[in-house]
């Protein structure tokens, strides 16, 4: 197997605790197996092992029971994949990894493609349906995908692959830390900080389509971006401090890091909510303020009902998926660096096969 870019110096990503270096991954004695045995049975995907991103062949999974095997089109781009490769403890790790057998692990939790294959006792979706995925089990950076059905939607007809790719990590976490966690209602005003940004774009959708006031903050470029989205007011960050500005504010979102979070305490009202994706304040300063701190958690709306009602909206005109930048599935190093300078406009996606 040939190397990809043979010319491609060790990096570090910062703050990742790994060097990350993409190179070509030579096929174990199972995936050589594999291949002998027929092309239908491996399948390209990029692995994390060693602290190494590597590309190449290795054994397609198969449906399981309650499972459909996606033929994916697009990856989405998120943090949490450069994080869990890197061992942050902002991340889970990647199921499988292990400090002492270095088991290659896929990385990605969304995507979107088309079903290959129905598992014993799925209903509703069938081989060819294009579908919306979000896999908590990882491993979109691939050709297939098995998923649960319960974590897919159809593919809304108005978004291109590349934009369904974009939906589900960001959507399911915005909606866990706005509706099931700060019980978001008409009405209410929410701070969006870092509204830019996958889960940001997201938050600002969800809550102008639930009928609250939405504030988000930002650089000057995004503003038009975010008004088109529903925000009614966008506070340049580079040169104004919301916190001079806001007060009594029903729900503040925080997708930039805790010393936001510390920050926006100030402007959430007594018996407010403080919802976080990147860190909260000391749980002592939270019940100090009176304000309800609380990060993403795994319960709350099934995440069926989430994708179904987001791909509604999508279908409808009334919520959209800005693609910033689309890498090939040799570029992954290049994604997450991108990712990692934190400006993306909506999401970033890597395309997997078009």
């Amino acid at each position: 197997m040939a190397i990809l870019n043979d010319n491609l110096a060790p990096m570090r990503i910062h703050p990742l605790s790994v060097i990350v270096l993409l190179v070509a991954w030579s096929v174990g004695a199972a995936g050589s197996a594999a291949g002998a045995a027929g092309g239908d049975s491996t399948m390209r995907a990029a692995l994390v092992s060693a602290g190494k991103i590597q590309i190449g062949d290795v054994a397609r999974p198969v449906a399981g029971p309650g499972q459909v095997l996606v033929n994916i089109r697009y990856a989405g781009v998120n943090p949490g994949d450069w994080k869990a490769a890197g061992g942050s403890a902002e991340a889970p790790a990647m199921p499988g990894a292990s400090a002492a057998v270095n088991v290659p692990v896929i990385p990605g939790v969304d995507g979107a493609g088309v079903i290959a294959a129905v598992g014993q006792g799925v209903t509703g979706y069938r081989i060819g349906d294009a579908v919306i995925l979000w896999s908590q089990a990882r491993g979109t950076y691939a050709q297939y995908v098995a998923v649960p059905a319960a974590t897919i939607t159809l593919k809304p007809a108005r978004l291109s692959f590349a934009e369904a790719a974009g939906v589900a990590h960001a959507s399911l976490a915005a909606w866990n830390l706005l509706i099931d966690q700060a019980r978001l209602r008409s009405g209410q005003t929410l701070l969006v900080l870092g509204g830019a940004g996958g889960v940001g774009s997201a938050a600002v959708q969800i809550a102008t389509n639930r009928g609250a006031h939405v504030i988000a903050t930002a650089s000057a470029r995004n503003a038009d971006y975010l008004k088109a989205l529903g925000a009614s007011t966008v506070i340049d960050y580079s040169a104004q401090h919301f916190e001079d500005q806001l007060r009594n504010i029903d729900i503040a979102l925080d997708t930039v890091d805790v010393d936001i979070a510390y920050r926006a305490l100030a402007v959430v009202r007594r018996g407010g909510y403080l919802v976080s994706s990147v860190g909260l304040p000391l749980a002592a300063q939270c019940a100090a303020r009176e304000v309800v701190c609380s990060g993403r958690t795994q319960t709350g709306t099934p995440i069926r009902l989430v994708l179904k009602q987001v791909a509604d909206w999508s279908q409808a005109g009334i919520f959209r998926v800005n693609i910033d930048q689309t890498f090939e599935l040799t570029e992954v190093l290049k994604a997450w660096q991108y990712s990692q300078a934190g400006h993306t406009r909506g999401k970033s996606v890597i395309r997997i096969n078009d």
